[in-house]
């Protein structure tokens, strides 16, 4: 039996096991809106990953280099074609299809990374995208999209590799599992040994990575991740809408209806939700100008851009009759409303800062927790 010959540096195998975890642990994170810091941090030690991993196929390493894995490509056809011949040959490194793989892989990831990046901004307002929210909330549902997508696409690879694998394992004898653990291969001839720049290179990457991992987990809210959005002075802002909806319940943020929802509800206060809400002539006005100026279309916050996209052509009365708000709260059932919740109108259950106007996903805090 021939002899293994090392081909996988250990920082290629740390790269590859935290690479991994983190996807993993990303994907698992983003499952509760209310741990979408923890998912946006943990996304940019993916990034920072990506961004070494390609450095680091520039710098030499056998095994490891892009130029090594584009040369393979082409050789796809012929690699599947005698895939179950055991006498098919040997490669260095990685096979055609696994070469490919790793170029589609570190393509998706940059793409999921970048438009998580953006997203984050423009959405959330949050992060070192903040700045676009204003000018930008326009392509909030594009990138949602192109990020919701190239996530799906990813795990479909993720689950195409691991199948890969294990059929590699059955039908060729060829454990990659083990061999990306101790890093040895028998199909080359030599082993690969890191020149001391590489191996600098390789240090800095891993310390890089863990370095950043702990100073996220010891302070999650930091310039990555720091909310822009400002908090609303409803008194100052409105002496009126502040007093006269207040009087009742909480000063609803006026970004989460459109106009139509609001001239409906100033129009028939007689009949506000079954009780008499009307005002003094004066008054009604300035609420009515105050809530149409700062109505959803007016507005580049999450809340209003998809209120508005979902809308069609309903005038919803409340802010639970719209589409949007129906299908962020549909896994929450009648029963637990009113055992957990209370009533649907009341947003201070969950939404902490919904006196300040604010709805943001981290700042969620469900009952049960």
């Amino acid at each position: 039996m021939k002899e293994k010959k090392k081909i996988w540096s250990i920082y290629t195998r740390l790269f590859h096991v935290m690479l991994i975890t983190s996807v993993v642990t990303s994907y698992i994170l983003i499952q509760k809106e209310n741990q979408l810091t923890s998912h946006v941090l943990v996304g940019y030690l993916v990034a920072l990953l990506i961004a070494f991993r390609i450095i680091w196929g520039f710098l030499g390493v056998k095994c490891s280099q892009h130029k090594d894995l584009l040369k393979k490509a082409p050789q796809v056809p012929a690699y599947f074609k005698n895939y179950f011949n055991k006498n098919r040959g040997s490669y260095m490194g990685h096979n055609p299809a696994s070469a490919v793989y790793v170029l589609l892989i570190m393509t998706l990831l940059i793409l999921v990374t970048v438009s998580g990046s953006l997203l984050y901004g423009i959405q959330e307002n949050s992060g070192i995208f903040a700045s676009l929210n204003k000018n930008y909330s326009g392509w909030m549902l594009l990138l949602e999209s192109i990020h919701k997508t190239a996530t799906t696409v990813l795990i479909v690879f993720i689950a195409s590799h691991v199948i890969g694998v294990l059929l590699n394992l059955v039908f060729n004898g060829s454990d990659l599992i083990l061999g990306m653990i101790h890093g040895k291969r028998i199909e080359t001839s030599f082993d690969v040994i890191l020149t001391p720049k590489q191996h600098l290179f390789g240090l800095v990457w891993i310390a890089s990575v863990l370095s950043l991992g702990v100073y996220f987990y010891t302070k999650p809210d930091n310039i990555l991740t720091q909310d822009q959005s400002l908090a609303i002075d409803f008194r100052s802002d409105s002496y009126e809408t502040s007093s006269g909806c207040g009087s009742c319940h909480i000063v609803y943020p006026a970004y989460l209806l459109p106009k139509k929802s609001w001239n409906f509800m100033m129009d028939n206060l007689e009949n506000h939700f079954g009780k008499d809400a009307s005002r003094p002539e004066e008054e009604a006005q300035s609420i009515r100008e105050y809530l149409l100026s700062h109505a959803a279309e007016y507005s580049t916050r999450e809340a209003s851009i998809k209120v508005l996209d979902r809308l069609g052509d309903k005038i919803p009365q409340a802010i639970t009759e719209t589409n949007y708000w129906k299908e962020k709260h549909k896994n929450i059932t009648k029963e637990q409303f009113a055992a957990d919740y209370g009533i649907k109108s009341d947003c201070t259950t969950c939404h902490k800062t919904i006196r300040d106007g604010l709805i943001q996903d981290a700042q969620i805090k469900f009952n049960y927790e």
